[in-house]
């Protein structure tokens, strides 16, 4: 019996494995290239001393919290490009795109001057003072860098809604490089540049960004496997229709990932707020970049499944809908499994690379240990999120987000680690049971969803899911 129920599990599933990696990979190196900035730059930035590593923890906090929101609002580019390619619409895929560089755009100025301003404020936030004197002119250097980001993000998006996933892992990999490498010249001040030190990572990830969006957007524009869409003769006319298209998805994304960074950087403020405040949040730093490097990969998980979820919504198709979202979070809750034993058995090898502090590594070491706790639940959530983008469900997967991050990991957070004294710990232990909560949450909400749609047939096109 159980040979027959693997057999008939593997009938309908291994197709949809095989597609979702297909269009997962090249997403997944993506994912890990933006994700290895970062940590180089930690890395790098941390061979300075800790106080640094600790300043650029709290300026990437400062910068994402801020921008996070447009990040969202681009990741809404997606499910729309899929379904309108599955439903063989090229027309209205193209001209998601250019609605996409015009929001993508306006968010961009917006977001980055809040970025620069809000430089300005980092002493109010009682935090180590040397740590804000270092982080306020590298958030300056930051808030430049948001156009660029998110105009390469509208032109990933695209793509990867037409299913071509392969172009933004190559504009990634060759701007990690081009980033590491304006690392080592402007933060050490080899070959003749000047030692920078912390501004001189803001200033090579300013230029890395540039690179990517020039990349990728040449790419979109004239290689001649977009030709169809005639981009460049349609000019860049605001469509309200599609504009509300997009924000309709957009910004309850973006809030979604809005309030999961601003937990875990709000996480990061209260650490400051503790005794030793910047040994223990470079540990915190530390601990999340190497969750982070498994968070991106399961997000590229996410992405294939977003993508032929939403090509099955195109064609009206909820039965290969449903078994698409399920093999997404299938192949997530595998690596998530072996993620979490890695972490385990090599967290003391993974906290020397980044600091020489006996004491910063001790707690990081822990912190791995929380980690590969959580990294089942993350996996899940992110493929169950991104599932449910897919099919335009994005208004009760916000409220979801909102409970597990801001009613649940915050103030249970709070409460182990002051009241009840666990310290970073308890911060962390708020962040494995509100994991939990999310990940049970955003699967149920799909497969009765799915089955529901299965029984009963789709809504209108173009509707979302509520």
């Amino acid at each position: 019996m159980r040979s027959s129920h693997l057999r008939h599990f593997w009938g309908v599933y291994h197709n949809h494995f095989q597609e979702t990696l297909r269009l997962s990979f090249p997403v997944i190196i993506a994912q890990l290239g933006h994700t290895l900035m970062g940590l180089i730059d930690n890395v790098m930035v941390g061979q300075l001393s800790y106080v640094h590593l600790s300043a650029a923890s709290l300026a990437n906090g400062n910068f994402f919290i801020l921008t996070i929101f447009g990040l969202g609002i681009t990741y809404a580019i997606t499910p729309l490009v899929a379904e309108a390619d599955g439903a063989g619409e090229p027309a209205r895929a193209a001209e998601f795109l250019r609605q996409g560089l015009i929001v993508g755009g306006w968010a961009a100025l917006a977001f980055g001057a809040l970025v620069w301003g809000s430089a300005d404020l980092l002493p109010l936030m009682n935090q180590p003072e040397a740590d804000v004197r270092l982080a306020q002119s590298y958030s300056r250097i930051l808030a430049v860098s948001a156009l660029p980001m998110l105009l390469f993000l509208v032109f990933k998006q695209f793509a990867d809604g037409l299913s071509v996933t392969r172009a933004a892992m190559y504009v990634t990999l060759a701007g990690l490089a081009f980033n590491t490498f304006a690392n080592w010249l402007l933060i050490f001040g080899n070959w003749g540049f000047p030692r920078l030190e912390l501004d001189g990572a803001g200033y090579a990830t300013l230029a890395s960004r540039v690179l990517m969006m020039l990349l990728m957007g040449g790419y979109v524009l004239r290689a001649r496997r977009f030709q169809q869409y005639r981009f460049l003769q349609a000019g860049l006319r605001a469509d309200g229709h599609r504009i509300r298209s997009i924000l309709r998805l957009g910004i309850p994304s973006g809030l979604q990932y809005f309030f999961e960074m601003g937990a875990f950087i709000g996480a990061g403020i209260l650490i400051g707020w503790m005794e030793n405040g910047s040994a223990n949040r470079a540990a915190h730093q530390v601990a999340m970049s190497m969750a982070s490097i498994t968070y991106m990969i399961v997000t590229g998980f996410a992405a294939g499944a977003t993508i032929r979820v939403g090509h099955a919504l195109g064609q009206r198709n909820p039965v290969q809908m449903r078994h698409a979202g399920l093999a997404g979070m299938w192949l997530a809750a595998a690596f998530m499994l072996l993620a979490a034993l890695v972490l385990i058995f090599g967290r003391q090898l993974f906290t020397r690379l980044y600091v020489g502090e006996p004491e910063v590594q001790r707690i990081a070491a822990s912190l791995l240990v929380f980690a590969a706790v959580f990294q089942l639940f993350d996996g899940l959530q992110a493929v169950g999120a991104g599932v449910l983008r897919g099919i335009q469900d994005v208004r009760i997967p916000t409220v979801i987000t909102f409970v597990a991050y801001w009613v649940i990991a915050l103030p249970a957070g709070w409460l182990l680690g002051f009241t009840f004294g666990l310290g970073v710990y308890g911060l962390w232990y708020g962040f494995v049971i509100s994991l939990i909560f999310a990940a049970v949450a955003l699967v149920w909400r799909f497969s009765r969803i799915t089955r529901r749609w299965m029984q009963e047939g789709l809504p209108a096109p173009a509707h979302a899911a509520q």
